[in-house]
């Protein structure tokens, strides 16, 4: 309990420094709502319409997304698939079924860059929280190797009647990376059916920036610096009617001889992804798309990462390196900025 009131009150801080809005040209007074949800916390923002029915039903919603997709939660369809694999197939919800379905195919386009059968690697690491010092030692090769042989995204079947099965027994689905996507989706649906046209939806490094700030102009969205994460960002985003998404080595990790291992597993190695990035932000129309792929190109890393980028439609991506350059695409120029010369820009002309 002491924890989720200290990181309530930390995430209302920090979500000052996110949202970057010009008191001129909209209300500071938004019709909002805190709280702890899908392991994180959430903060929702009413700026229009402002409907209570809006902000309730949205979390509602969001509990409701929690119940049947968290692998924590006993009694969740994902849990039911895990406590089923390789014994039989389970029916689950329609939305969750949906939300596999995507997974999977973000588990394909990536080679498994994206994984969302990457549950006994998670459950392995254990890597829960922010810097929580030095630990005295890291899972053996061997038992790294051995979980590695239980993730697979091609053993995760979809059946007919909304049924999924993990083929062989010990693999466990992990939504982790893509269901908060999908929750922030479901919040701007819902926010859109309540006559809400301006909000801010954010749900944990999963914003969803709904409408434009006023007059015309774009919302401006503060992307975390991963070297200061007392709220501080390291660049400003101008968009609108858009979903941005940032993974990053700085979200939950651990120390071990002095070397950060961080909760984004690379499911070919069995460690925390290890290469020159230290975040990456996504820009998408829909949340759900920039979930999987902030967490398969922070794997794939800034040249792998844009050549995937530049097969897709309608996704922008931002990569920040550990040395502090930060790569946009040709198309963002125009909207993005360093603002404390903390960081060298550098566009990518593809």
């Amino acid at each position: 309990m002491r924890f989720r009131r200290f990181a309530l009150l930390m995430a209302v801080l920090m979500a000052l420094f996110f949202l970057v809005a010009c008191k001129d040209e909209v209300d500071t007074r938004p019709l909002s709502k805190t709280e702890f949800l899908m392991d994180t916390v959430i903060h929702l923002r009413i700026y229009d319409n402002k409907d209570q029915k809006a902000l309730d039903a949205a979390i509602d919603r969001l509990k409701e997304i929690e119940s049947r997709m968290s692998s924590h939660v006993d009694t969740s369809d994902v849990s039911q698939i895990n406590k089923n694999a390789g014994i039989k197939p389970v029916e689950v919800h329609d939305d969750v079924y949906y939300v596999i379905e995507r997974a999977k195919y973000f588990a394909e386009i990536s080679d498994g860059a994206y994984e969302p059968t990457i549950g006994p690697l998670v459950d392995l690491w254990n890597i829960t929280g922010k810097g929580k010092g030095e630990r005295k030692s890291i899972p053996t090769q061997d038992k790294i190797e051995e979980k590695v042989e239980l993730v697979n995204y091609k053993d995760l079947q979809l059946l007919d009647h909304n049924r999924v099965y993990l083929n062989r027994k010990g693999m466990k689905l992990d939504l982790g990376g893509i269901a908060k996507g999908y929750a922030a989706d479901e919040v701007k649906r819902i926010f859109n059916e309540h006559g809400v046209n301006k909000a801010i939806v954010d749900l944990g490094g999963n914003i969803y920036a709904l409408g434009s700030k006023g007059k015309g102009e774009p919302w401006r969205i503060g992307i975390q610096d991963p070297f200061d994460v007392t709220g501080k960002y390291i660049g400003i985003l101008r968009v609108e009617e858009k979903s941005v998404v940032t993974s990053g080595d700085y979200e939950r990790y651990f120390t071990y001889k002095g070397k950060k291992y961080h909760h984004i597993m690379d499911s070919k190695t069995g460690y925390p992804s290890d290469n020159e990035l230290a975040g990456v932000s996504i820009i998408s129309d829909k949340s759900i798309d920039g979930d999987a792929l902030s967490t398969a190109l922070f794997v794939l890393g800034t040249e792998e990462g844009t050549k995937m980028l530049n097969k897709l439609e309608g996704v922008e991506g931002i990569f920040v390196s550990k040395n502090k350059e930060v790569t946009i695409p040709k198309n963002l120029k125009n909207n993005f900025t360093l603002p404390n010369g903390n960081a060298k820009l550098k566009i990518n002309p593809n």
